[in-house]
C-alpha cells in the first residue's frame, strides 16, 4: 500500500517520473529518513533496499572523489585527524559498497560517502546504480592533480612484498628488512612484483579505468564539484588548506599543526610500521626464535602520522630521543613504547643498551638503503621523455586525457594552467602530431 500510494504521488512524478530516473525509489526517502516513521531505513534490510532502489540515508555531508596516485593516503589521515567517518571500499564491488554504506549511513555522525577511483571495471549498471543512489544535494570534493606527475608515482609506486618481515628481534639482519618494499609491476593474470621501477609498465597506467575524471562525473546527478589540487595538500600548505576546507564543508578544523607537516606516503613507506620485541634471551642465546615472548618488551617503529591514523597515539608515546644521541635524517619516524613497557625495559642496563645499539644500526642501514631507493625513481622529465619517443602510447594518453580533463578545464582552468608537466605534454604533442592524426586516433577508438 506504501509503494502504491507513493508511485502515484505528485512528489514521486517530480523527483523520478518527470525526469526518467534509471532507478525510481520505491518508497519515499523522506518517510525512509524519519525513525518516527512506522517504514524507515532501520526497518529494511539493506539487500531489499537495493532492489527497491532506495537512495542511501541522507547522513552524509559531501561526497569526496579522488584518482588513485593523487595524494588519498594523506588526506584520508587529515580527514580522520578533523573527526569526519567514511568508509574504506577500494576495491569492492559497487553492490557491496552500497550495502555497507547504507548501515553506516544510519548513524547520525558527520559521514562523508568516499571514492577514490581504481578501476571501472566493474559490472557498470551497479557502477552507475550505485552514484545514483547518491540522492542528497550536497557539495562534492575532487582531489586531482596533474597527471604526468600522477603517471609518474604509478610507474614508482612501491608495493610490499608478500613475503615481508614485520616482526624483528635482538638478532634480526636489518638487511633483510629492507627487502620489505617492491614496485608494482604489470597487472596481468599474474600479479608482477618488480624489484625496481620499470618505464615498460607505464601502459598499465594509461586507461580510461584510472585516468577518468569527466567520465565519473557524468555519472553523478549533482555536480556542484569543489576541485582541490594535490599540491595544496603537500606538507606546506596542508593545516591552512584543511582550515579552508573545513569552512565550506562545515567540518572542525584542526588544530594539530604538526601532523599535517608529516608524510604520510614518503620515503619511508612500506619500511614502517615494524613491530621490534626486545628479549634478554636474544642476548644470551643467539637465535631468532624470540619474538613473542611473555618477558619480551614490544616496541613499534612508526612514524607520528602512522600512529595517529591508526589511533594509537594514546596507548604509545614517542621515546625516540631516549634511544639517539642525536636528531633523525626523517624527523616523522620514531620508536614508540607503552610507558610501563619502556620504565620495563629502563630497568634493565643490558636489554636497554643491546636495544639502542641495535636500532641506532637499523635507523643507519634505513637511511643508506632510502639514498639508494631514491636513485632508482623516475621522475617527470623521464615520462615525458618516454612519450617522446613512444608515439602510440603519446597518442593514447592524450585521447584519454582530452575527454577527461574536459569538465576541469571548463569550470577550473587555473588548476590545469598550473600543471606544468601536463601542459609540457601538450606542447609535445603539438609539435610531434599534427592535430589530423590526434583526430584520426580519436575516430579510431570511437
Amino acid at each position: 500500500n506504501l509503494i502504491e500510494e507513493w508511485l502515484l504521488s505528485n512528489d514521486f512524478n517530480e523527483k523520478y517520473k518527470k525526469e526518467n530516473h534509471p532507478y525510481p525509489s520505491l518508497l519515499d526517502p523522506k518517510k525512509l529518513n524519519d525513525e518516527k516513521e512506522e517504514i524507515n531505513y532501520k526497518s529494511i534490510p539493506a539487500e531489499l533496499a537495493w532492489e527497491m532502489n532506495l537512495p542511501l540515508p541522507d547522513n552524509y555531508e559531501f561526497v569526496f572523489l579522488a584518482g588513485t596516485l593523487s595524494g588519498y593516503g594523506a588526506i584520508m589521515s587529515f580527514f580522520e585527524k578533523c573527526k569526519l567517518n567514511y568508509l574504506y571500499h577500494h576495491t569492492d564491488p559497487m553492490k557491496i559498497r552500497y550495502l555497507n554504506h547504507y548501515i553506516f549511513l544510519q548513524k547520525k555522525q558527520f559521514n562523508i560517502i568516499v571514492y577514490s577511483q581504481l578501476s571501472l571495471s566493474y559490472n557498470m549498471k551497479d557502477f552507475d546504480k550505485f552514484f545514483k543512489l547518491i540522492d542528497k544535494k550536497i557539495p562534492i570534493l575532487f582531489l586531482v592533480r596533474d597527471p604526468i606527475s600522477r603517471l609518474k608515482t604509478g610507474i614508482n609506486h612501491p608495493i610490499a612484498n608478500p613475503n615481508s618481515i614485520k616482526d624483528l628481534n635482538l638478532n634480526t639482519n636489518v638487511y633483510d628488512v629492507f627487502k620489505n618494499k617492491m614496485y608494482v609491476g604489470d597487472f596481468g593474470k599474474n600479479f608482477c612484483y618488480s624489484e625496481e621501477p620499470s618505464m615498460k609498465y607505464l601502459p598499465r597506467w594509461i586507461i580510461n579505468d584510472i585516468l577518468f575524471q569527466t567520465s565519473l562525473i557524468n555519472f553523478l546527478r549533482y555536480r556542484d564539484i569543489f576541485y582541490l589540487d594535490m599540491e595544496e595538500i603537500k606538507p606546506a600548505r596542508a593545516f591552512d588548506t584543511m582550515c579552508v576546507l573545513a569552512d565550506k564543508f562545515n567540518f572542525e578544523k584542526p588544530t594539530d599543526k604538526l601532523f599535517f607537516k608529516g608524510i604520510m606516503n614518503g620515503d619511508l613507506m612500506l619500511f614502517i610500521p615494524l613491530n621490534f620485541y626486545a628479549n634478554k634471551k636474544n642476548i644470551i642465546k643467539n637465535d631468532d626464535v624470540v619474538y613473542k615472548d611473555k618477558s619480551s618488551i614490544y616496541i613499534l617503529i612508526s612514524s607520528n602520522n602512522l600512529i595517529e591514523f591508526y589511533k594509537q597515539s594514546k596507548e604509545y608515546i614517542n621515546f625516540t630521543k631516549e634511544f639517539f644521541d642525536h636528531p633523525l635524517k626523517y624527523e616523522n619516524l620514531g620508536i614508540f613504547l607503552k610507558q610501563q613497557e619502556f620504565e620495563r625495559l629502563k630497568k634493565d642496563n643490558s636489554l636497554f643498551d643491546a636495544t639502542k645499539k641495535y636500532l641506532n644500526n637499523f635507523v643507519k642501514a634505513l637511511e643508506e638503503r632510502i639514498e639508494l631507493e631514491r636513485a632508482k625513481l623516475f621522475k617527470e622529465k623521464d615520462v615525458l621523455n618516454y612519450f617522446k619517443e613512444n608515439k602510440e602510447l603519446r597518442l593514447k594518453l592524450k585521447n584519454i586525457l582530452d575527454k577527461e580533463l574536459v569538465h576541469i578545464k571548463k569550470y577550473r582552468p587555473d588548476i590545469v594552467a598550473s600543471w606544468t608537466y601536463y601542459q609540457e605534454f601538450e606542447k609535445m604533442c603539438e609539435e610531434l602530431d599534427g592535430e589530423s592524426e590526434i583526430k584520426q586516433i580519436e575516430n579510431n577508438s570511437n
